[in-house]
């Protein structure tokens, strides 16, 4: 019999209302109970006990009927103590779920989303314990589906019932879908597949996803399984929201939630919008390589998750900017983008990382130390003091890769270097077998050689732990790739001179950002400043890039309001030589 039990209702989707009970058989005399204040893979305090509106404890009975009221204390915003006389205790909560992000909880009549970590408190003392959870169905979602990747011990066709799991650690790593579905499923060297879609406003190509997801999930099973093509779950699922904008993933051990447009994905008899889906698959092979680097392989500071506190960790480039780094070149490995459209990608990222000065006062260590006050908790000044671990960590994956090419004569590459780390720290199982903050060293050393050591240290010093920019137009050159320089069209030129990103906010242009050395900078102009006027003209979103193009070179004489004084201010023209970065295949010759 399972110690932890969790019934969780769905009852009040009109109200965005769950109401989970917690049944500790055996607890402690005085026993504590805590909400998590953050979900793994998203690296920001959430405190997701604010969502609470409710809680009371019981004494209970072996028939689970109540005897009494208990006395509960709150110790802080996140725990709570339940004095009890070594009963089995019921603590019955209602929580708030009205948050359409990945990370948390959602509840309405058309669907339902949720992580355990939002919903589910800890039996503090008790984490390691063997789970059962109920989901029950309720009258008001009645035409509803459950779809969970949680093991299964008794449930309805519709997927209600009980479910267990090994410990909480294992329950928080298993969201939960309900609603209806279009579902699509396929193997992938005999493993099950699905990808179950809300939120779509016509009927999917399944032909299509099937055989494209299909595609990308065989590639990455064979890129750290090549010959047994094993991976690190018994089924696999992703479980989509689609809604009028949006963008992101949460990894999971065997599944993802992922969120998108709905112009993101593929319909039948209606015109595929290539990039939105190509970007799509980007984001499915994302989160899928997450299954082996970041759910598998971690840091050892990960285990276990401490999820009371932040968990800090020197090494999100590695486990996010590697598998940015992956997760676009299994797409062209599977062939589901071209070679042009590959190195498009990367153009992409690598102008993403040079246009911020974040990059020369940040490095990408120092980044994912930092991702819990910085990176997730951005300001104005961000793209000025942060550099993305994601982005740069993926440049930083493309320059090891083609370093270690270079060096070993093309006989070795990166790919050798993950496979030897899925090997040593690829065991989720074992306390201990995570990466320690300095290890990545000596998994590079184990997969290139002892004299490749010189070779990584400068690179380390340089890029990981230092704030050079990396060498690409070097390093492309020693596979034949040009990077070249490419000039900025007028209007994209004109606000980069001026140096400055912007909101419309009621008809006007806000400034957000003001960026390090740009002519703004230079003439005192400030986040917040609302933009009146350019020589005289009025100032619109609309207009803002044409008035900057027309008096390009010259000295702007702008007005602006600046808390809601009127301040007149001269901007001396920026003839800086501005340009992007592309990367191009060789000529071949005539």
């Amino acid at each position: 019999m399972a110690q932890i039990e969790y019934i969780i209702r769905p009852n009040h989707p009109l109200d965005h209302y769950f109401e989970v009970d917690l049944i500790i058989w055996e607890p402690e005399a005085l026993q504590t109970v805590r909400m998590p204040v953050w979900i793994p893979g998203s690296y920001m305090i959430r405190d997701f006990s604010k969502q609470i509106t409710s809680i009371h404890a019981y004494e209970i009975n072996a028939k689970r009927h109540l005897i009494s009221p208990l006395i509960m204390d709150q110790v802080d915003s996140d725990t709570w103590q339940v004095h009890t006389i070594k009963h089995p205790i019921l603590i019955q909560t209602k929580i708030y779920a009205f948050d359409q992000s990945v990370r948390t909880a959602y509840l309405d009549a058309d669907r339902g989303f949720y992580n355990h970590s939002s919903l589910c408190l800890q039996a503090v003392g008790k984490t390691h314990e063997p789970c059962l959870v109920v989901i029950e169905e309720s009258k008001e979602t009645t035409s509803f589906e459950v779809v969970t990747s949680l093991t299964p011990k008794k449930i309805s066709k519709k997927g209600f019932g009980i479910y267990e799991a090994k410990n909480y650690d294992e329950l928080i790593d298993h969201p939960v879908s309900l609603g209806n579905f279009q579902k699509v499923s396929w193997k992938s060297y005999g493993i099950p597949h699905q990808i179950v879609i809300q939120g779509a406003t016509g009927k999917i190509d399944t032909q299509r996803l099937a055989k494209d997801l299909q595609a990308i999930t065989q590639a990455h099973i064979a890129f750290f399984e090549p010959v047994s093509h094993l991976a690190p779950f018994q089924e696999y699922i992703f479980h989509v929201n689609a809604t009028a904008s949006g963008y992101g993933g949460l990894e999971h051990r065997s599944s993802t939630a992922l969120l998108c447009s709905r112009t993101d994905l593929p319909y039948k008899n209606i015109t595929l919008i290539k990039k939105s889906y190509e970007d799509f698959l980007g984001l499915c092979s994302h989160e899928y390589f997450h299954a082996w680097n970041v759910k598998n392989i971690q840091p050892k500071v990960f285990q276990p998750y401490q999820l009371q506190q932040r968990n800090h960790t020197n090494l999100l480039w590695l486990f996010e900017g590697f598998t940015s780094y992956y997760d676009d070149l299994q797409l062209l490995r599977s062939k589901r983008i071209s070679l042009d459209t590959y190195l498009e990608r990367i153009s992409l990222t690598i102008n993403q990382v040079l246009k911020n000065s974040g990059r020369l006062n940040q490095s990408v260590s120092q980044s994912s130390f930092d991702a819990w006050t910085k990176y997730y908790l951005s300001d104005e000044n961000t793209p000025n003091a942060v550099v993305s671990y994601y982005a740069k960590g993926s440049l930083i994956a493309l320059a090891l890769d083609l370093t270690i090419r270079e060096y070993s004569h093309q006989e070795k590459s990166l790919d050798d270097v993950m496979q030897v780390l899925w090997k040593k720290h690829g065991n989720f199982n074992e306390i201990g077998q995570g990466i320690a903050e300095d290890g990545f060293k000596d998994v590079v050393l184990t997969a290139i050689g002892e004299g490749f050591t010189s070779s990584w240290n400068h690179f380390a010093k340089r890029f990981i732990d230092g704030t050079e920019d990396l060498p690409l137009k070097t390093l492309l050159a020693t596979q034949s790739f040009t990077l070249d320089e490419v000039p900025l069209t007028s209007s994209d030129l004109a606000l980069a001179r001026l140096g400055i990103r912007s909101a419309a906010v009621d008809g006007s242009v806000k400034i957000t950002h003001v960026l390090d050395f740009g002519s703004a900078q230079k003439a005192g102009l400030a986040v917040g400043d609302l933009i009146v006027s350019i020589q005289q003209e009025k100032v619109t979103p609309q207009n803002l890039n044409q008035l900057l193009e027309r008096f390009t070179g010259q000295e702007l004489k702008m007005h602006l309001f600046r808390q809601d004084l009127l301040k007149s201010l001269k901007v001396s023209p920026d003839n800086r030589p501005l340009s992007k970065w592309q990367i191009n295949t060789p000529t071949p010759a005539l």
